[in-house]
Order: C-alpha cells, then sequence, then structure tokens
C-alpha cells in the first residue's frame, strides 16, 4: 500500500487539473485558479512521500508528468483563453479560434519541457528550464492581477493582445536552456543556496508590507517574480 500512496496523490493532482478546467468553463476563474493552487500542493506532496518512502518508480514518475500537463499545462492556458476571449475585442472580430489555436503553443511547450525532464540523466542543483508547476503558478497569479486591477488595465492599448502574449512569452522559458532555482535544498549552507536565501528574504519583506497595506492578493505574484528574477540573475554571475 505505501508504494501506491505517491501514485495517488498524483492522480490527484491530475482530477484536480481536470476540475479546474470545468471551472474555467463555466467562468469561475476563482475556484479555477484556486483548484490550481491546490493541486501544486499535491504536486509537491507526491515527490515528497515518494522520497520519504523510497519508492519512487519509472511508472510514478510518466504519471506525475501526465498529471503536471493537465494541470499546470493546458488548466492554466484554459483559464487564460476564457479570461481574454470575453473581450469585445475577439468577439467583435471573430478570433476566438485563433486566440484558442496560438494559446495551445504552450502545453506543446509545456510537453517538450517535461519530456525533456524525463530523459535527462545528469542530476543538476538546478532546472534547465522554468519548471511547468512555476509556469502555472506565474499564469494565475498574472491572471489574479490582471482580473483584479481590470479596471485600470482597460485603458492600456492593446491589453486584450498583450496579457495572452506575456503568458505565451513567458512559457518559451520553459523550453530555454537557462538555470532556474530549485527549492529542493540539500542543506542550509548559506554560500551554496545564496540566492535562494535572498529569494526567501525578499519575499518575506514583501509578503509583511503587501500585509499591512492590504494588498495580499499580489504577494504570490510579487514573489513569482523574484523566483524568476533571482533565477535569471544566476544565468549571469
Amino acid at each position: 500500500m505505501k508504494k501506491n500512496i505517491p501514485n495517488i496523490i498524483t492522480s490527484l493532482n491530475l482530477l484536480l487539473g481536470w476540475t479546474s478546467i470545468y471551472f474555467a468553463y463555466l467562468g469561475e476563474i476563482d475556484w479555477a485558479v484556486s483548484v490550481i493552487l491546490l493541486a501544486s500542493l499535491f504536486d509537491y506532496l507526491d515527490g515528497f512521500t515518494a522520497r520519504k518512502f523510497n519508492v519512487q518508480s519509472a511508472l510514478g514518475a510518466q504519471l506525475d508528468s501526465f498529471a503536471d500537463l493537465i494541470t499546470f499545462g493546458i488548466a492554466p492556458v484554459i483559464i487564460v483563453f476564457f479570461v481574454s476571449s470575453i473581450s469585445l475585442f475577439y468577439v467583435e472580430k471573430d478570433m476566438g479560434f485563433w486566440l484558442f489555436f496560438v494559446l495551445g503553443l504552450i502545453p506543446l511547450l509545456g510537453a517538450i519541457r517535461l519530456a525533456r525532464f524525463n530523459t535527462v540523466k545528469e542530476k543538476s542543483a538546478f532546472f534547465i528550464g522554468l519548471p511547468i508547476p512555476a509556469f502555472a503558478l506565474i499564469t494565475i497569479s498574472l491572471t489574479w492581477t490582471y482580473i483584479e486591477f481590470n479596471t485600470l488595465i482597460i485603458n492600456i492599448a492593446n491589453h486584450e493582445i498583450i496579457f495572452p502574449t506575456t503568458i505565451l512569452l513567458i512559457s518559451l522559458l520553459m523550453v530555454s536552456k537557462w538555470k532556474f532555482l530549485s527549492l529542493k535544498v540539500k542543506n542550509l549552507n548559506f554560500d551554496q543556496n545564496k540566492l535562494l536565501f535572498i529569494w526567501a528574504i525578499s519575499s518575506l519583506i514583501f509578503l509583511i508590507v503587501l500585509i499591512i497595506f492590504g494588498n495580499s492578493f499580489l504577494i504570490l505574484p510579487i514573489v513569482l517574480f523574484l523566483y524568476l528574477f533571482f533565477s535569471l540573475i544566476n544565468n549571469f554571475i
């Protein structure tokens, strides 16, 4: 039974991704986003339990990739599509299909990222290319921000195009050769994990400031932006 626990958790991850797509189709974007946030917890727990019980398996690795593709590759893009497609720009020009088609490049890039991860044998202290769960969290946090600031963003020219294009450009990081910080630290040595510590401290400072000023919904976007920022810096130092 113990060896099946990680796969059960991974299966719940996949089902949550499927559920997020359902809520997106209903236009319940808050629920769709919240379900992906919950799925990201299960995504962490399946790997944690597999290592804790020492029951890693080839089946588990493949199942994890399939779950990640649905939950973190397809579901967030469906959310982006529905948030973008309600704009009069796409409705009046009857461009919904083309928006959907172009956004389909994102799960394709996610699939390439996962396939490459599964076939690389060398171990690294960093992720090569943006991990697909990180991409999903960045996507839903930007979507949340886009919705929250809609009254301000609506005055920005071509915002209907800028938003999905930004998500598409970020998705290219998944197939890049750039190194991204891994949260799977083996020790707490500051010199070996300097940028990770700086990111954690910076995130904590922003968290406190945003809570004080009542903008707590910006915590996730800013923490993830800092993750991208320090990861990209790491490639040049």
